[in-house]
């Protein structure tokens, strides 16, 4: 078969709905006649073919180690299109530059705010994304931000949102739906637990429901990670540990289960260049209430949707209270419907269309 181009993505292959993402585009690309390869690396050596697309994958090691089977398959594959991203992007950068590699993309995902880099860090990605031929960002806050704090030309950056296909996924886990037996009103914080998330918003909320209603109502909190301690101190402090519940990790089905239990959504991140937890929600119809610092919020017509009714101040209690009273009160019911919100926004085949344009350097 003549093919229209190679193409070689690199990302990290495994069952989340980012990764499908990726998965779902490359067999996409293949269906529309391009001849598509991924590459990952992980715990052990692998090889197998998906949908058409011949799948690499590389045991992670030392960056060395790394770096130098992302320069064998480079050099194996020769392909006329690279796609990578997060720590992908500088090697798969250098070293198809070094291999003739015609275009070069680099996907783009996160807020300069959320990880604070250092001034080495900022000159690093500087060197690596101006090397790159093409930036795909995930929202045009990032995409504004590539180009103040990295110094990348506007006309090599594209912003482009994600679809997900949480929607497909149907939960059966009697454990996860056995946590939800609860009669009261069902708050879902999910998120990894780290202070950026800023998970410490919606506890402090729930506090002050509880003080100044009678309501039954509970948080449930999706998600681990290094400030779960601290959250527990805060919980604890309220006296609330009756009141929130921590539900660890989930996999695609348990947090399938656990969005369409809940009866609102709460995201206070300070800062999100995309936010996958949003648009998880919103395809599955569940009422949000998001801060107003996710990037996927930019690709939201406001003619046709009030972003105003469902985002918040990330920095303000009052703000997230007087909205969750709202929706408790059922003086929500103007709330925009999300799931069409999702479907106006997200459109599945004109993300893919977008992403093709740029691969065939049509921007």
């Amino acid at each position: 078969m003549l093919y229209l181009l190679k193409i070689l993505i690199l990302f990290t292959y495994n069952k989340g709905l980012l990764s499908e993402f990726y998965q779902e585009l490359s067999a996409r690309l293949h269906n529309d006649n391009f001849e598509v390869y991924n590459f990952y690396l992980k715990h052990k050596k692998n090889y197998f073919e998906q949908d058409g697309v011949k799948v690499f994958g590389e045991k992670r090691g030392s960056l060395f180690s790394n770096y130098y089977h992302i320069y064998k398959i480079i050099n194996k594959v020769r392909p006329d299109v690279i796609i990578s991203n997060f720590s992908y992007i500088n090697p798969a950068v250098l070293f198809g530059r070094l291999l003739g590699v015609s275009h070069n993309i680099a996907w783009f995902h996160t807020a300069f705010g959320h990880t604070k880099p250092n001034l080495f860090k900022i000159k690093n990605k500087t060197y690596y994304l101006n090397r790159a031929d093409s930036v795909i960002a995930n929202s045009k806050q990032l995409e504004a931000e590539i180009h103040t704090v990295y110094k990348v030309p506007k006309s090599r950056i594209t912003s482009i949102p994600f679809w997900t296909n949480i929607a497909s996924y149907k939960s059966s886990s009697k454990k996860i739906n056995s946590q939800y037996n609860f009669d009261g009103y069902c708050l879902g914080c999910p998120g990894r637990l780290v202070d950026d998330k800023n998970q410490t918003l919606a506890i402090k909320a729930l506090n002050e429901l509880k003080k100044n209603t009678n309501l039954s109502i509970k948080l449930f909190i999706a998600g681990d990670g290094p400030y779960k301690p601290q959250l527990k101190q805060l919980v604890q402090s309220l006296n609330l540990e009756e009141d929130v519940i921590f539900l660890g990790l989930l996999n695609v089905d348990e947090m399938t289960s656990f969005y369409k239990a809940m009866d609102v959504i709460i995201l206070p991140s300070f800062h999100e260049a995309f936010g996958l937890v949003f648009i998880e929600a919103i395809a599955l119809g569940k009422p949000v209430l998001v801060s107003n610092s996710f990037g996927a919020l930019g690709f939201i017509n406001p003619q046709k949707f009030s972003i105003e009714d469902f985002s918040f101040n990330p920095h303000s209690v009052d703000e997230l209270v007087n909205k969750l009273m709202l929706h408790i009160n059922d003086e929500g019911e103007h709330f925009n419907d999300f799931k069409t919100m999702y479907e106006h926004t997200f459109e599945k085949d004109i993300i893919y269309n977008q992403v093709k344009a740029v691969i065939l350097n049509q921007k």
